[in-house]
């Protein structure tokens, strides 16, 4: 029934089963609780502190990853109740389309919000968009009395317009904009067109940025201001008297992971060693012509200077292995400083002397390419894009999550689980009453789950989506130095692969890539787009990927996780094929959008 991981949580059993409910029995009856009946909720109101961090794959110890180091991250993810979830996937692997999504709680279907040109509540049309009047996560504790407040990336800036403030927040969200990595003089000047930024730099923390020099940069520490606002939102609070202080909904967005990947020098120190950082096994990219739009072009990253002197990435050229390593010590630094800024934050909640009345939420909009596959950035329908971090720590006196009153002990969920599902869980989580069935969320509360280990969802799966383009120039068409330098730089792939549609219209996409990932498999398939619906067309699909997943049994591992071997032609995988293709078709036909 439950076991205990190698990292002294105890992990429910996973049952390997298609995508229903049913087929999952209660798992740790009389041990866990799961046979007994939720309460009315916490006997008193449940702050919530949110934590949302930019890029993050599950590249963390309490993931079974020890090359990162996360000691504070670990601690929470080990703390007395705490839910790890080991399967949870992003709706878009992109960030205004994510955010969008698990904020509203509604998939990118009905946000309609592909690009950076549309949110959920206005179109690039001038027109509203279809939540113009929706209530959102945040919006709904607000509306039930809590002060909420943002400090950093938490909504995507500008879509939509003031991150959604007055409908989601008390006061004015703030963030400070993180070190995009200039190039220091002296360096080699880039080519015509292409902004001087590299991949990845360190800085010395200083109150505000200086012009680059022969040295490390002096910029601020965009992560640290961003704990920095909660701390002093908090604080500020925490002084109101007792009769005038309601719950509160504080939201931090952290920004580190998030390319280029800037540190802090004293993070880059713990990790002296570039060269003894593992980097990604599998770095050829496919050649089967099934995978012909899973691979994207690396516009994203190929404008970087750094990547351009390294001798650039095209489709047949991955970055060279030196710079590889060093490229993924910066991610790792970049995680490492979120790391300590969720130490801080821990650390306020126990000054204030509301850690036990708190409920922690630790996720990402979604995750991260460090060369598998030679692919970078994100923005594809596979594991290292796709599949997140996912943390919630109950408050300690909520005692639904206790089990007989005994102290609580930390879990790891093994069922597939989705962002989508925040909105509806955490509600249920802080005992608020259901969002009105009206709303139409489209995630699950995962309340009762977090108790028994039993799946939660009505469709045990997870689903996702990407967009595909062609015309790169007209993808990133608003961004004429960055961006479209990448398009210049990989100039070989033009005609051959696709891009993200960044800034295209929606009524213009291409392809519509579509996944669903259940216990043992993911299975993916592109289809052309149809402007005029707003819709995959169905009748016109190609490149389609089967994924086999029954071996993929530890916490986070995309080396060994079978996402290297399209096995949807294997003629013992038909019947799975056309059970998983009528559920992708289920989920995305025209009339669900």
């Amino acid at each position: 029934a439950v076991h205990v991981s190698e990292i002294g949580m105890v992990m429910f059993e996973r049952r390997h089963c298609f995508f229903t409910a049913a087929c999952t029995v209660p798992l740790v009856l009389g041990v866990l609780g799961g046979d007994r009946e939720l309460s009315a909720g916490p006997t008193k109101p449940t702050n919530v502190l949110f934590i949302v961090v930019d890029n993050l794959r599950p590249a963390l110890g309490a993931y079974g990853v020890p090359a990162v180091i996360t000691p504070h991250i670990d601690k929470l993810a080990a703390s007395p109740g705490a839910v790890l979830f080991s399967r949870a996937f992003c709706q878009m692997a992109w960030c205004s389309p994510s955010r969008n999504s698990f904020l509203s709680g509604r998939r990118p279907q009905h946000t309609q919000a592909y690009n950076f040109e549309d949110s959920f509540r206005e179109a690039s049309t001038d027109r509203p968009g279809p939540g113009a009047n929706w209530v959102t996560l945040p919006g709904y504790f607000k509306q039930m009395g809590y002060y909420t407040t943002s400090s950093g990336k938490v909504f995507h800036p500008k879509l939509p317009a003031n991150m959604d403030y007055p409908a989601s927040w008390t006061d004015m969200p703030v963030i400070s904009e993180k070190c995009e990595c200039p190039v220091l003089r002296g360096d080699p000047g880039p080519p015509p067109g292409i902004s001087p930024v590299n991949m990845t730099c360190e800085f010395i923390v200083s109150p505000k940025p200086e012009p680059p020099g022969q040295g490390p940069l002096k910029w601020n520490d965009a992560d640290a201001d961003c704990a920095a606002t909660i701390v002093e939102r908090l604080q500020t609070w925490k002084r109101r008297p007792d009769t005038e202080r309601p719950p509160f909904f504080a939201a931090a967005g952290f920004q580190g992971p998030r390319l280029a990947w800037s540190f802090p020098v004293e993070a880059g120190a713990l990790y002296p060693n570039a060269s003894a950082i593992p980097i990604a096994t599998h770095q050829s990219s496919p050649t089967s012509c099934s995978e012909g739009a899973e691979w994207f072009r690396p516009t994203e990253v190929a404008w970087y200077q750094d990547v351009i002197a390294q001798g650039g990435v095209t489709h047949s050229t991955p970055l060279s292995t030196n710079f590889q390593h060093e490229v993924r010590r910066g991610y790792y630094a970049a995680i490492t400083n979120v790391d300590t800024q969720v130490g801080k934050l821990m650390n306020l909640l126990s000054s204030l002397q509301v850690e036990n009345d708190t409920m922690i939420v630790f996720t990402a909009d979604h995750a991260q390419n460090l060369g598998e596959a030679n692919m970078w950035s994100m923005m594809n329908l596979l594991e290292t894009s796709l599949r997140i971090p996912l943390i919630i720590r109950p408050a300690a006196t909520d005692t639904r999550f206790h089990a007989g009153g005994t102290v609580p002990q930390a879990k790891i969920y093994p069922h597939q689980v989705e962002l989508v599902d925040l909105f509806p869980t955490l509600a249920g989580v802080a005992g608020l009453r259901p969002p009105p069935s009206q709303w139409a969320l489209d995630g699950d509360d995962l309340t009762m789950g977090m108790i028994s280990g039993q799946v939660s969802k009505e469709v045990n799966a997870a689903f996702g989506q990407i967009t595909r383009c062609m015309n790169c120039t007209q993808s990133y068409g608003t961004d004429t130095s960055s961006y479209q330098g990448g398009c210049t730089a990989d100039s070989q792939d033009v005609g051959k692969f696709y891009v993200p549609c960044a800034h295209t219209n929606r009524t213009s996409f291409d392809l519509m890539g579509m996944t669903v990932r259940t216990d043992d498999w993911r299975y993916t398939g592109f289809c052309k787009w149809d402007g005029s619906l707003l819709a995959p067309d169905f009748t016109s699909c190609a490149w389609h990927e089967l994924y086999d997943h029954r071996n993929d049994t530890a916490l986070y591992d995309v080396d060994n996780n079978g996402e290297y071997l399209n096995v949807v032609n294997a003629t013992e995988n038909l019947q799975v094929r056309e059970t998983l293709d009528t559920m992708l078709r289920a989920q995305f036909r025209p009339d669900q959008q």
